[in-house]
């Protein structure tokens, strides 16, 4: 990743540099077209005035020197000959006619001393009335300074070209390489972080340092994570819970169908006492199968809809209702008004069946009073009911897996409230337990209003 990220960046930088060529080349060959085009607006300017020169069938040598002087003022080594090739005037000619001031002046811009002049004669033919008069036979002298100044130009456009280039060339490249590792980084943690995963390390966790696609991957994997610690955390909760379910009746069946092969006890008597104690793995294992069905809703998304409470709350009461009515206990829901809320139907379900089978299994007598409504944020749903209460030190241990109280019935195998608790830690809520022995338990269960799932 890191690699091809560089590369891409590489790639842009020999992309900028192959334009910066381009554009040099293009820069001097527009600057050369331009010279080109002054040079030929000079040419013409002198030719129009050369032409003028000649009139009634004669030359004007006054006029046709003034346009050959303008001519070597503009670095031009000029001659005229008519039609029979004869030189009419030239700039040798001319420069005899100039004052000593004069050819110094000029002498400071052209080598005008010795004639020097570079490239051949460009000859241009001269019209008068559209009958040919002549030739003008234009040639540049060696003007220095324009010469240096054309190519101090073109050196420091070069220049300027190439520092630019290494400034922002190098500039990308340190770029280049910083961001390659910056945008590697969180894959190079998110790769390193899978690879422990993968060798059992259910702890490791990545930074989330933006929310951009790499932030909300980062989180989904530290989710992901989370998951997997807590389901591996079930798991060998869930196997030492069992093992110890099912040591004891493994045990008592064992020693059973050994005194009755010894013939210490009775053998109805002690079939009994299997068959007994095989009633009770069967409900082990029909309790196992639950909370494993628990389990597998921990992880997995269920069905989020808005839901009046107050109706929700009505149908779990009326279909629980006949149970508690065979034990001549009460069901009420205190409040009639609705409350509104989004949230997962199953789970929630799940919850308040629990904590009312809880409740009707240790109540004798009155019944259990369900109320609810908002805090904030959050809404509560409190069921209380009139049983026999639970002890203080016993209430921190009432979540545990298989966890019974002292006076509980050996019929509970101690997993509806630790599946509560578990789905109201999911669903980002808490539950709350207070309770007076004798007088009854109170469950308070609180959870978001709106599902954040």
């Amino acid at each position: 990743m890191k690699t091809k990220i560089f590369l891409a960046f590489i790639a842009i930088i020999l992309a900028a540099l192959l334009s910066n060529f381009i554009f040099e080349w293009l820069i001097m060959r527009d600057f050369d077209n331009y010279v080109s085009g002054v040079r030929e607006d000079q040419f013409y300017w002198i030719l129009t005035s050369v032409e003028s020169s000649f009139s009634n069938g004669k030359w004007n040598k006054a006029s046709l020197s003034e346009a050959i002087h303008w001519a070597m003022m503009l670095g031009l080594n000029v001659k005229v000959i008519d039609e029979r090739a004869e030189e009419i005037i030239s700039s040798h000619e001319v420069m005899g006619t100039l004052s000593e001031s004069m050819k110094r002046r000029m002498a400071e811009h052209f080598h005008i001393h010795a004639y020097e002049a570079e490239g051949k004669f460009t000859d241009y033919p001269l019209y008068a009335k559209g009958i040919k008069i002549g030739t003008l036979l234009l040639q540049p002298f060696q003007k220095q300074e324009i010469k240096e100044k054309e190519a101090i130009f073109k050196k420091r456009t070069k220049y300027f070209l190439y520092v630019s280039f290494l400034i922002a060339g190098g500039g990308s490249l340190l770029i280049a390489i910083f961001l390659s590792l910056y945008l590697s980084k969180p894959i190079t943690d998110l790769k390193a972080a899978a690879e422990k995963i993968a060798g059992g390390d259910f702890l490791v966790r990545t930074s989330v340092t933006s929310h951009d696609e790499l932030g909300k991957l980062s989180a989904a994997f530290n989710k992901m994570a989370e998951s997997l610690q807590r389901e591996e955390e079930l798991r060998k909760h869930l196997f030492s819970n069992v093992a110890h379910e099912l040591r004891t009746p493994l045990t008592i069946l064992k020693t059973h169908a050994e005194a009755i092969a010894d013939g210490v006890i009775e053998r109805e008597k002690g079939l009994d006492n299997i068959k007994n104690e095989i009633d009770r793995l069967i409900r082990l294992v029909k309790g196992i199968e639950d909370i494993t069905m628990a389990e597998a809703s921990f992880f997995t998304k269920g069905e989020t809809a808005e839901i009046n409470l107050r109706e929700f709350l009505s149908g779990i009461c009326d279909e629980m209702l006949p149970a508690f009515k065979q034990k001549g206990l009460d069901i009420k829901i205190l409040k009639s008004n609705g409350l509104f809320i989004s949230t997962d139907i199953e789970k929630l379900e799940r919850i308040i069946r629990n904590i009312l089978s809880n409740s009707l299994k240790f109540t004798e007598k009155g019944g259990v009073h369900i109320d609810y409504g908002a805090e904030e944020e959050m809404f509560f749903i409190e069921i209380r009911d009139s049983g026999r209460g639970i002890p203080e030190n016993d209430i921190p241990l009432i979540f545990n897996r298989f966890y019974r109280g002292a006076k509980s019935d050996t019929e509970s195998l101690g997993l509806g409230l630790a599946i509560v608790k578990e789905l109201v830690e999911v669903m980002a809520g808490r539950v709350e337990v207070k309770s007076t022995i004798g007088e009854g338990t109170t469950f308070r269960v609180l959870l978001p209003i709106k599902n954040t799932n």
